[in-house]
């Protein structure tokens, strides 16, 4: 496993554009090569020009300009309308510049706003947008493009199950639970072409985290009346970004090439980017049988191993040096529906959770490759209390017995049929794997029978936020570097049909609304560890495994910047795909490029 160099360093090369009759490797036209069609009526001299600041900005040991292609897998999106569809358009983040952005280490950059800054009370934020920022169609990126976003995700009949990421803002929760009708009591408005203001219920610290997060990415208010739910479909998707969509191959791939207008702070490295399709959102379990194989081919230039993969590339010196680990920040957790029998009773939850041993899931099924958990936030995360709170959820057969008999349950007698949810997942899966031991768990520690249900995503979701599922696995990605992403976001309790679960308690809603509006960092820290406590503790959940992602990467792949826990990370929602680009050792690799 590699920790590596930054590789982003060294003398830029300029190379000319107006090729003759040049030819790749391959035999290939250089020009035919890296045409594509003209978008939004963009010029040839246009795109010229993107190229030859592109080859101005990459170091000397890059490839040349038609080498420089980045090709990742993902399933294919139903469309790329990030801010109401993230479930079903995610996966492209970079195709956006938001009005903040998240750099290597979780910090905020300028996006399309340049700088912002806060009331002396923490209730009112002001962003002030770059003047030069452009759409891909040449028109400016203004205050009042953010402000139709905002308003447009918040609308009570925009279907955007992550509405309540934006509670925050005075009036959002009121618009969006349809308990007011006007709009305008929402508090986001463009002051002008270039200042937004967003005020907030109370105090924030965190919410220009929230504006950097992809479902706060911008939508262009003339092609949504145009085109209505197809304005982000190949040929009507407009980016703000240094990237946007070219091509859309409908079950194969799509391309995204350099927007010729972006010239803001965060500027690609790469000619083109191309999303290979391994299956369609809401089937992922299609793409989990395909294994390292498109990999191996040279079809894409990175992938994610899975445990069930981790003993192969291990056991193969030459996959084994291109393999990288670092913080995903995601949590693995099993979760109860707590308002009805039997999971409404404490004891019940505590002999679930004293009752699977994580060690051995995490060692065995796992292969080591996770951390296990006994709380929400991850090693490295904003607010980690580490083993802290351990004992409230640690492996213990016998007290795990014991509870259950003080339940009612003495030995499993009387404990009623329960199904163990999951969303999508393929038999050979991690997930899977990981539920059926627990399912042996739960039968040999408790004498409990529980059955397992597969169900597709989509199905998944709508059931779960009607809070109809008695007990599933699931896992949870941050969604920005701050404890209330993973605590506040998905634990604070929210009425049916606006929060995964329906665990409720008093104290811990009290401590998260306080934190959220406190901010002195040191005391807000304070609240988020009593909140784990409380978690932890009332079992909200039962913890299970923390990710750590482990990726394979092509050697030619470089650019990616070394974090301060010294690892090389890989965030869709951060910097990386704008930092990447391809290394001369692609030249002789015989991969494709021409798409």
């Amino acid at each position: 496993m590699r920790s590596g160099r930054s590789r982003l360093a060294g003398v830029p090369i300029f190379i000319s554009l107006f090729f003759l009759v040049q030819c790749d490797d391959t035999g290939q036209d250089v020009e035919e090569i890296i045409r594509q069609p003209l978008l939004f009526g963009q010029t040839e001299a246009l795109r010229q020009e993107a190229h030859k600041a592109l080859m101005a900005r990459l170091p000397d040991d890059a490839a040349p300009l038609e080498h420089q292609v980045f090709r990742y897998m993902a399933a294919e999106p139903k469309s790329m309308d990030q801010g109401v569809s993230l479930y079903v358009a995610g996966g492209s983040e970079f195709l956006y510049e938001r009005l903040a952005m998240f750099g290597h280490n979780g910090e905020l950059v300028p996006g399309a706003a340049e700088r912002w800054e806060s009331s002396d009370d923490g209730r009112i934020w002001t962003f002030y947008l770059r003047h030069n920022g452009k759409w891909s169609d040449g028109r400016p990126v203004t205050a009042h493009d953010f402000e139709y976003t905002f308003k447009r995700f918040l609308h009570p009949n925009a279907g955007n199950v992550y509405a309540f990421l934006y509670y925050d803002i005075k009036g959002a929760k009121a618009y969006n639970q349809q308990k007011v009708e006007d709009v305008e009591t929402v508090g986001v408005r463009a002051v002008d072409d270039y200042t937004l203001i967003i005020e907030t219920e109370q105090p924030c610290a965190y919410l220009p985290h929230i504006t950097a997060y992809h479902t706060s990415s911008p939508v262009p208010a003339w092609q949504v009346e145009k085109y209505g739910d197809q304005w982000s479909m190949a040929g009507t998707c407009l980016s703000n970004a240094a990237f946007q969509m070219e091509t859309w191959k409908t079950g194969q791939y799509m391309t995204f090439g350099l927007n010729p207008y972006y010239d803001g702070p965060n500027p690609g490295h790469l000619r083109q980017i191309v999303r290979v399709f391994n299956a369609v959102v809401g089937s992922g379990s299609a793409a989990n049988d395909m294994g390292m194989l498109p990999y191996e081919n040279n079809e894409i230039d990175s992938i994610e191993i899975s445990p069930m993969l981790y003993g192969a590339v291990q056991d193969d010196p030459k996959l084994r040096e291109q393999l990288w680990a670092y913080d995903q920040f995601s949590t693995f957790y099993m979760y109860f529906r707590t308002r009805e029998p039997p999971f409404n009773n404490l004891k019940v939850r505590q002999a679930f959770a004293h009752a699977i041993d994580k060690e051995a899931l995490v060692n065995t099924i796992l292969k080591g490759m996770y951390i296990p958990a006994s709380t929400m936030l991850p090693l490295h995360f904003p607010g980690n209390v580490g083993d802290k709170y351990q004992a409230y959820q640690r492996f213990d057969i016998e007290l795990a017995r014991q509870r259950l008999a003080e339940a009612g349950y003495p030995n499993g007698k009387g404990f009623p049929s329960i199904e163990l949810w999951l969303a999508d997942a393929s038999s050979s899966s991690a997930v899977s794997q990981t539920a059926q031991a627990i399912q042996e768990m739960l039968k040999e520690n408790l004498n409990i029978q529980i059955q397992l249900r597969n169900t597709e995503g989509g199905a998944y979701r709508a059931a779960m936020y009607n809070w109809e599922i008695p007990l599933s696995l699931i896992g949870f990605n941050y969604d920005f570097p701050d404890p209330h992403s993973m605590l506040g976001i998905i634990w604070r309790s929210q009425p049916r049909g606006y929060t995964r679960q329906d665990w409720m308690n008093p104290t811990f809603d009290r401590l998260i609304d306080q934190a959220a509006g406190e901010m002195n960092h040191e005391k807000r820290m304070q609240m988020y560890d009593e909140s784990e406590r409380i978690l932890a503790s009332d079992i909200g959940a039962v913890f299970l495994w923390h990710v750590k992602t482990h990726q394979l990467r092509k050697p030619w792949l470089k650019g990616f910047k070394q974090d301060k826990w010294g690892n090389y990370p890989n965030y869709r929602n951060g910097h990386v795909y704008y930092d990447i680009y391809i290394g001369k050792e692609a030249v002789d690799s015989k991969r494709r490029i021409s798409y």
